[in-house]
Parts: structure tokens; sequence; C-alpha cells
């Protein structure tokens, strides 16, 4: 009887049946399968995707994963502002199998954790586990968290990172020698901040002192850690070719070498080139994020030795010894006393105004906010083959009123852990100042452009270099990756999936990048910038280190300190050589262009003022295109109270971390490094 109902009437029931069940485990419904061939024809994952395609619609959010999909190093654009255009992005369209794949993933992989749980053993949770977690939650749109958290969820998330805090990240902790970064404890960080911030909200103080032990090591340890896409030393990228990846093995020599990040996931049912998250970055914000209100660690507080490493004077600041301080140099400040920072500062606390998991809850309400990062990721994972992101991702990105803290490690325990004590690392005392940031955005560009219209040899070249594309595509057998809309596909669609050969694939990939980077580093007529012209140091940010210092160097008041600015904006401009500011009016056009202004060479620098228990400091530096890092020297004015380069990335939840250095010790070496987390305010 069940043989004699039509199929689409069968796929109806079916998916009736299964939507019932407020889990995804129960997919897909085996009982019914085995009832008769007929029903199993009918209904199969593999005979009948769009069923699971409209299942997968029921159970988890792809909104997400359809506007970041296609992004890699040879899409159009990006998706930083929440929209995706392009061929390529029209090409890699999901299709109904795509997803009803990306189901059976998901089914297997939070099984797998499940049981994991169940027994208390997460040791060996495989990477390709973590990355559907970590993906589910930068896709979540209300959908994907029920099944990691709550009544219907399928394990639960909480008790799997308690478990894996134990058995992978603290057991490492005590290993001799320092943790391995590997991709699986990059997710896992990441998701334990996405999930709960700077902390549980019923963590305990046994639990929170063992939770900064594991940290210390990837927020202290600047020289092992990377914290970069690519070395803050190199202003422009891509790189023309590659480069030696041989290591260095002095402690004392930094390790400026370039290097590919690339790891190849498996994400709706195609091969995904992107590089994994850094640990460090989730280190950092798991170690120093606070709740409004929740004052800087006592117990750990030093103050910062940075008069000793340029022989400078105590620059007017009282010794204060005993409980104050530590060495008899600063004062060791609360966060909740802003007015010791600045009598005419906010008294706001100069942190986020959202508790740390309303925060972290923020992190994971809203899938677009990750996909500025989530892009990055698949854009900028080498420095020699990924053309890296558009310059309209960065547009008012850093503009604006910034608040937070910057963290200093006890000097003697850091010289230590470079000569590979790892007791001062986890032993060694430090301390956090605030800070508050006022950035302004200038966008650069050369002299004399003028926008062309598009010629039509060059049309001719573009045309014939997409068919080249076709062409190549046919020829590494691809061309089955094209998709057609799920509207169009029939019910039984047949269940044969083409292979496409892995060396295949990734020799089309490399291609497809290798030709993306010389179409944008420019070949014949358009030949395109190859970054801002600057002759200065990187510890300056570029700038020239013998340029004057701004005439009217006064931030005694509002409007003082709007002087200052502009002429600070001024020198940088004039320190540019062939560049001029490029007017408000026109910065959208020229980003609009189909290279984003590049060949005009639009770039952005930074500028800005701001105070902290030092005292007032101007703010000047760039930012590098390709990744979105921010480079910028912190010098106090106008008594000159030090100097120091800030280079770190605006993440997910609008937060700028990263790490501040010295100037003095040079750019081959290790520097006194610390950390920096900011907040727009």
């Amino acid at each position: 009887m069940l043989a004699a109902i039509p199929p689409e009437i069968i796929s109806q029931i079916t998916y009736h049946l299964i939507s019932l069940s407020p889990r995804s485990i129960d997919i897909p419904p085996i009982n019914l399968l085995l009832t008769c061939r007929t029903i199993y024809e009918a209904v199969s994952p593999t005979s009948n995707p769009r069923l699971y395609a409209r299942v997968f619609r029921h159970y988890f959010d792809v909104e997400a994963a359809q506007r970041r999909l296609g992004l890699g190093p040879t899409a159009d654009d990006d998706v930083s502002n929440g929209k995706a255009k392009g061929k390529d992005v029209d090409r890699d369209r999901l299709n109904a199998r795509d997803l009803t794949m990306e189901l059976s993933m998901r089914v297997k992989s939070l099984m797998r954790l499940r049981g994991m749980v169940k027994r208390g053993n997460v040791r060996l949770v495989e990477e390709r586990d973590l990355w559907v977690i970590y993906f589910m939650l930068i896709e979540n749109d209300g959908k994907n968290l029920r099944h990691l958290s709550g009544p219907e969820a399928i394990f639960d998330l909480s008790t799997f990172l308690d478990l894996y805090h134990e058995q992978q990240m603290l057991a490492a902790a005590v290993e001799p020698g320092y943790p391995a970064e590997t991709v699986g404890r990059s997710l896992a960080m990441w998701i334990a901040w996405l999930v709960n911030g700077s902390g549980s909200s019923d963590e305990t103080p046994e639990q929170r002192e063992e939770r900064m032990f594991v940290l210390r090591p990837y927020v202290f340890a600047a020289q092992r850690y990377e914290l970069y896409f690519a070395p803050w030393t190199i202003p422009d990228l891509p790189l023309v070719g590659q480069t030696s990846q041989n290591p260095n093995p002095n402690p004392f020599v930094a390790d400026l070498q370039p290097r590919s990040r690339l790891v190849t996931v498996e994400h709706y049912g195609r091969r995904v080139e992107l590089c994994p998250p850094f640990l460090a970055h989730a280190a950092i914000l798991r170690f120093f994020y606070r709740k409004p209100g929740e004052e800087l660690d006592d117990l750990d507080s030093v103050t910062p030795p940075y008069m000793a490493l340029g022989g400078e004077g105590d620059g007017g600041v009282p010794n204060i010894n005993g409980d104050g301080a530590i060495g008899g140099m600063f004062p060791r400040l609360s966060i909740s006393d802003p007015s010791a920072i600045d009598p005419t500062a906010s008294t706001e606390t100069p942190l986020s105004s959202t508790p740390a998991s309303l925060a972290a809850h923020h992190l994971i309400a809203d899938s677009s906010t990750h996909d500025r990062d989530f892009t990055r990721l698949v854009r900028c994972y080498d420095p020699s083959v990924t053309p890296g992101m558009k310059r309209r991702a960065w547009r008012g990105c850093w503009e604006g009123c910034w608040e937070g803290t910057f963290s200093f490690f006890d000097f003697d325990a850091f010289r230590e852990m470079l000569a590979g004590q790892a007791r001062a690392l986890y032993e060694g005392p430090y301390g956090e100042q605030a800070q508050v940031w006022r950035i302004t955005e200038t966008w650069v560009r050369k002299k004399g452009w003028i926008r062309k219209p598009k010629e039509k040899d060059e049309e001719e070249d573009e045309d014939q270099e997409d068919d080249d594309d076709e062409e190549e595509q046919a020829a590494d057998g691809t061309e089955n990756a094209d998709v057609i809309m799920e509207e169009q596909e029939s019910v039984a669609t047949s269940s044969a999936t083409p292979e496409i050969d892995d060396a295949s694939l990734r020799k089309f990939g490399k291609m497809k990048a290798e030709k993306a980077i010389r179409k944008r580093k420019g070949k014949g007529k358009n030949k395109t910038s190859t970054g801002l012209p600057l002759s200065g140091p990187m510890i300056n940010a570029g700038f020239p280190t013998d340029q004057p210092a701004t005439p009217f160097v006064n931030l005694a008041s509002a409007a003082a300190e709007a002087t200052t600015l502009r002429e600070t904006i001024r020198n940088q401009v004039e320190a540019i050589e062939g560049y001029e500011a490029v007017p408000e009016d026109e910065i959208d056009e020229m980003l609009e262009e189909d290279d984003g202004g590049e060949s005009a060479g639009l770039e952005m620098i930074l500028t800005g003022t701001g105070h902290s228990a030092w005292g007032k400091f101007i703010l000047k530096g760039r930012v590098r295109a390709w990744d979105g890092m921010a480079t910028l020297v912190k010098e106090y004015a106008p008594d000159s109270r030090g100097k120091w380069i800030y280079r770190g990335y605006v993440v997910s939840g609008d937060i700028f971390v990263g790490r501040w250095r010295d100037t003095f010790t040079p750019e081959a070496f290790v520097g006194y490094e610390g950390t920096f987390i900011l907040n727009r305010r």
C-alpha cells in the first residue's frame, strides 16, 4: 500500500515526521526507510537531497554560508558588509546536495561529541568535529545554538569545553616547554571565547586562577605564538614569490619569516581552503576581557619597566613603594578609578559596557558579526599566494573612540622567559593600565588621480581571461562543480556525486589565485600600486624617524587637541611622497571601483589622541590593506615620556586586540612586548 503513494507525498510525510523531533539526531528516519524499497528510494538522502536540504533549513541556519562560500582567493568581492556578489559566488551557490552533505556531517560530528561527553573523555577529539562547532557558532542566527546549548541540545557544549580544558589545555600547560599551537587548540580557544567570554558566570576563584594559568603562555610569550597573518614588519602584501621557511633557533632573534597557514576543511560538501583563527587572539580576549566594575588583578599587578629600556628618567612620576607599586616607579591603578588616569576623563568604566556573558551571547547572536573575520581567514592564509582583502572592508573600522587596557609582563620575568625558563612565564607578575583612544581615519591616494573609463582592449582582455578560466576549469575536471538552483532539482536526483581529484582541485585553486594576484599586481597598461612609498622603519609604522614633530603639540583642551590632530595628519600625508588626502565625498566612489582603488594607490592612515596613567599621547600609523593589520605609534606628548608601536586587528564584536612593543629594540630582534584590548565606546 505504501508503494502506491506518490513520491512527492512520501517526501512531505517524511519531512513532517522528521520536523516533529526537536533534535536533529533522528535524521534520517531509519524506521521509515526500512519499510520497503519504494519508500527508501523516494526519501533516502542520496535519492532525495531536496528533502534533506529542506530539513537542514528547518534545523540549522544557512544564511551565513550562502553569503560566505565562494569567497576564496579568486572571488570578486568580500562579505565584510554582509553582501556578496560576483560570478564566482553565483557559481558556488549552495544547492540541495551541499546542504544534505553538511547535514550528514553535522549529525555525525554532534553524535561523536555526544558520546565523548558521556564517557567524560575528549582526548581523541578530531579537528573536523571542532571545525563543525566553530562554523555552527559563527553561522548562528538563532537555530544552530539550540543544538549546542539548552534542553534541545544534542550534547552540552559547556561540559565539553570543561573536559577539553582539563584534558588538553591544562595537560599541555604542565608539560615541560611551551604548549604546542595546534589547529584543534586554536578552535577550542575560540569556541570557549564565543560561548563563555572571559569566564562563565558561575566560575569560582579557583577555576579562574587555573584558567589564567593555562592562558599565560599564549598571552605573554609573544615570540612564540603568532598574532599576525603575515609578519608585522612587511608593510605591503601579497609577496611576489615564495620565501624560505627555515626556523631561526636563536630565542633572541625575531622570527619574521612569512609562512602559509593553509588548511583544507570539508564544509557544505566542498573543500574550503582557509587558515584557522589565531589562538593568541582568543587567549588574550579570555585573559583580559572583564565585566564592568571588575577591578584589575591586585595580586599580579606590577609597574611597567618602560623607562629602563630607554634609559630615561621617571618623567616626573613620583616614586611609590610598598602596596602602591613594585619597583618604585609607577603607581598601580585600579580600573574602578578612571579619574586617576585623567581628571577630565569620563567616569564610565573604561572597558566594555556589557557583561562578559552578554558580550559572548552578542558574539554568537548575529552571524554577520563574523563575516569579515571569516573572509579574512579565507583570503589571507598565505602572504605569497592569497590576494587578501579589498580595501572597502576597512572603511570605518577604526574611526571613533576606544577604551580598554594594555598589559605588561614583569621585565625580569620576560628576560628569563626568553632565556628558556618556563617557570618565569607561569609565575612572573604582570599588570594592566587603562587607556582611551580617539582615532581618525584618513584615506590617501596618488596625486593627480582621475577616474578613467574602461578601455575596449581591457574589456577584451578580461573576456579572454574569463574564457581561459572556463577552459582551465574544464581541463581540471571541475566543470561538474557548477550547481543549478535548488528549485530546479528533481526529487529523484541521481545519487552519483562527481568525484573531484584533490590534487586537481588544489592545482586549479592555485592557478586561479596566482592569476588573481597577477591581475592585482598589474600587467600591461593597468599597473597597480605596490604600497605606500614610506622609507621609515616599521618600528615607526613606516614613517621616517627624522620627520619633524608637530609644532602645535598641545592636548590641554579640545580645541588644542583638534589643532594637533590636523597638523599630525598633514605631516603624515606630507611624509608619503607623491600622495594626497582623498576628499571625503570621493572615498566611496574609489572604493566601489573594480579593484577597490588599489590601482590609484588608495591606502588608509590612522591618526589619533588619547590618555592613560602616563598622560596624554598622539597616535599615528597606517593599515595594511591585505589583512587589515593596524600599526600605530603611540607617543606621549608634549613631554616625550616614551614611544611604543601597537599592532593588531579589529575582530568580531568590534574589539581591537593585539600587541604593543618597545621601539628601542631593532626589528630583527625580539623586543619587549605586551598586549592590549580596546572596545569601541
